[in-house]
This record gives C-alpha cells, structure tokens and sequence, in this order.
C-alpha cells in the first residue's frame, strides 16, 4: 500500500558481545591465526556479494533511502541449496542473518550491519495449477509480477498495490489492501510453504502445520528464509470502480466533523467495497473504491455523505482489474520516508482524544501523513494464523516524506509525538509489517501475547542458536 499512499500525497565487536554468543550457545568466530578458507565467490546456486562487489550496491538496495545497513556479504540465492550455502556461511563465520526479497521493510529489516544477507530476489518463478487456481511463487517474486502473470490468465492475488513489495514479506506479515475486506488477508491465501531454517535443514509447512499457522501473519526474519509458497487465487473481479473526495483548508474542527463522517459512513460499506482517509498537511482526500456494484446502497450512501462534506468529488472510469490495478503502482523508489503503524481502532472513539495532538503535527508539518484504512470484512473469519488482528474495524498510519535531509530530524520528532498521542489514547496493537524501533512492547502489539509464545517455541525448534535475527526478530524463550 505504500506507494498507493504515495500517489495520494501527490495527487493531492566486543568481550561482551562474546560473552552473549556464547550464552546462546553459539560458537565463537575462529581465532584470527586460522581464518576461514574464503568460499567460492559463485557457484550456480548462489553468488556471494562483498562490498566492493560491482553488483552489492545493487543487493544492497532497499525502498526506504535512509536505511544505511551495510552487511559483510549479501548472498544472492538462485534455490533452495544456494540458502542452504548462504546459511553455512553465516554460521561458520558467526555473522547475524538478515533475509531480504523486496526490501520494503520499513526499518531495514531486511539487511544488517557486518553480517550475512540471504538475498531470494532472483527465486522468481510463477506457476498456476488453472483446475485448483493454486499459485506457486518463488520468494523473490513481486506484487506487479505476480498480477502481471495472473491476471490475463482470469486470476488474482487479492494483496497490496506496490509494485515492487516481496511477496513474501507481504504475506508474511499479514496483507492487506483494497480487496481484503472482500476475500481476506494474502495470508489466509497461503496454503503452504518451504523454508530453510537457521540450521540449514530444508522444511515444509506439510510436516508441521505449526509452520503454517506461523506463516499467516507471523512476520518474517524470525527462523528461516522462506523459498517458495503456494497460494489460492481468486476470480478477476469483472470491474473495479473507485471516487476520490477532496477537502481543502481544513481546521480542527472541520477535521474531526469530517473524520467522524467518514467513520460513520464507512459502517454501511459492503465488503466488496474499501476506504482510506489520508489527511496531508490541511488537505484531507478520501478514496474509496469497490469490485462490486457501484449502486449498492452503502456506496451511493458513502457518495452522498462525503460529497456534502468536501470540496471537490470525482470519479474515475469503470475499469478492468488489469487497467485499474497499475494506477497505484507507483515508482521504483528508493525514497526518503518514515513510515510506522499507528494502530488498530474499532471506531473514532478509540481515536478521539487522540486527534488533537495529531492534526496539530499534520497541520504544521509539511510532509507529514495520517492515514486511517478499513479492515473489517472478510478479514474478521479468515484462516487460522499468527496473525492476531482480526476484531479490528481500522489501521492508522503515521508516515513522513522528504527530499531533504534536513527536513529528516524534524519530521521524525513529529511521527514519535504522533505515536504518543496514539500511546496515550490507549492504542496498544500494532500491524507488524508497519513496524517501528520505539514500539517498546512490540511483541505484543504485533502477534499477541500468547501468539508470540507459540511463535518463540518455533524459534527454539528451527533456530535454536538465533542465527536469523533482526531487532524485533522473535526472541528465543528465557
């Protein structure tokens, strides 16, 4: 959804890290006397990048421009044994293993610093059973690829809209976007898995339905690096309808009369149909879109509600999936932006106290961005998984944006007052795919309690000596 959002805002070394090592039961490096026989740089399986590497840089990428991770290696995986070879490495040379795909994760996680990367970009082969409508995608693959291989062939992944998010990743965490509400998370589209564990062995979701559970909104960087999965698809929606509403010159007041509007007339929505609120300094525009009846009572409804309070109402052409969908594709990246979780609300009053303090920081931030999104739907029964925010009706967003660095301090300040507001409102969960370092309690506001116990149990058993970590990796239990 990051780039949907995007095209919103412009339309509108040490003795004690020794002594933890050997705490967790990992061996220590080899002594300097007797250096590790370099491995060969490639092999079929994988290339292995160093920094000085004509291609690292390119590796190395990731959306979000301020991440300045520097790892010692980042290898680039062609199959499964080329992770396997990534993965000895790593644990011979004791590096920390980061997994990366589409490298969209918004605190980096998906590199490290003087550590290994396990890079499954290149991993990107598509294949579609046409009798089960079952997809089986290489790790690498992105969201553009995917649709660009479905839907000519009447199929669809209902996930995000970036271009250039990791599959992955996505479904990893969760996934959600403008056709959830309609058919549930990209997660509850996963019906199985392969992975490499920490130790190198090859796993399958088959063998342990556990991992399967895991794999629905667990998260990734946890235990292994995911190699391929295998999806349900859908029908192609038949058409896909979509209005933009447009209010300018926004106070306060006029802010949360026309936030509550909205709340109030998105309750009589269908599920074929989504939402999103995105306030942009004292400019608020809300989308709304559906793969249903543009007549259906909820939608001319919505229409009517949101014309009475904006400005400006359009509406786009009635179109197919396949000319719709590249609209919030977006660019390339990478760009300069933070962009954080801002909570899971059933309704305005969540919110309310809240609202205040946040429009304040829109108001007088350039380039800072509330975004609230519905949920709902069919998300509310979708499979069984890790993922532990079904009963939620909304997800915020704070985000940030800029071309300066100058701007950078300024605008981040802004965002962590935001995540105060929200603190102190009483917001405390969280979607893990939109994480943030200064989520202090983030395993819980991510998976749950009792979820991230279930979740560290599956570390202990695939990577007992935390060779796959990132800094909100899923922790080995005490």
């Amino acid at each position: 959804m990051s780039q949907t959002r995007r095209r919103f805002i412009r339309t509108s070394v040490s003795a004690g890290a020794a002594l933890f090592a050997k705490a967790l039961g990992v061996p220590p490096k080899r002594p300097a006397s007797t250096p590790t026989p370099e491995p060969p740089r490639q092999t079929e399986d994988v290339l292995f990048l160093r920094p000085d590497d004509s291609g690292y840089a390119a590796a190395r990428q990731v959306y979000n421009a301020g991440i300045l991770l520097r790892p010692n290696v980042i290898a680039s995986c062609a199959t499964e044994a080329g992770v396997q070879k990534a993965l000895e490495r790593a644990r011979t040379e004791n590096w920390p293993v980061a997994v990366k795909s589409g490298g969209h994760s918004f605190e980096g996680f998906s590199l490290n610093d003087d550590g290994l990367v396990v890079n499954v970009a290149p991993m990107r082969d598509l294949h579609l059973d046409p009798k089960s409508g079952l997809l089986t995608a290489g790790a690498g693959c992105r969201l553009r690829e995917v649709n660009q291989y479905l839907l000519p062939k009447g199929r669809f992944l209902p996930s995000g809209s970036c271009a250039t998010v990791g599959l992955a990743g996505l479904t990893l965490g969760g996934g959600y976007g403008m056709f959830a509400r309609k058919w549930g998370l990209t997660c509850d589209h996963l019906r199985s898995f392969r992975m490499v564990d920490g130790t190198g062995a090859i796993r399958d979701s088959a063998e342990d339905p556990e991992l399967l559970w895991a794999a629905r909104g667990g998260g990734n960087g946890h235990f292994g690096a995911v190699t391929q999965l295998t999806l349900q698809t859908r029908p192609v929606p038949r058409a896909f309808s979509s209005w933009k509403f447009r209010a300018y010159h926004l106070d306060e007041a006029r802010a949360t009369a026309l936030l509550a509007a909205w709340f109030e007339a998105t309750t009589a929505l269908p599920d074929d149909a989504f939402s999103a609120w995105i306030m942009n300094g004292s400019q608020v525009t809300v989308l709304l879109t559906t793969i249903g009846s543009s007549e259906d009572k909820g939608i001319v409804a919505f229409r009517r509600a949101l014309t009475a309070q904006t400005n400006k109402a359009t509406a786009a052409p009635v179109v197919p999936l396949t000319k719709s969908m590249p609209w919030y594709y977006g660019g390339p990246g990478p760009e300069y932006f933070k962009n954080t979780s801002a909570g899971f609300y059933r309704g305005m009053d969540d919110l309310r106290s809240a609202l205040p303090g946040i429009f304040f920081e829109v108001f007088t931030k350039p380039g800072l961005v509330f975004q609230i999104n519905t949920m709902g739907g069919a998300i509310t029964h979708g499979a069984d998984g890790a993922y532990p925010h079904r009963a939620w009706s909304y997800l915020g967003e704070a985000q940030a944006y800029w071309d300066n660095p100058f701007h950078a301090s300024a605008l981040r300040a802004a965002i962590g007052r935001i995540r105060d507001h929200i603190a102190k409102a009483g917001v405390t969960s969280h979607y893990a795919n939109y994480p943030d370092l200064a989520f202090t309690d983030w395993p819980t506001a991510y998976y749950g309690a009792e979820n991230y116990r279930r979740l560290q149990a599956l570390k202990k058993r695939y990577d007992p000596d935390d060779h796959i970590r990132h800094p909100q990796s899923v922790r080995l239990p005490s």
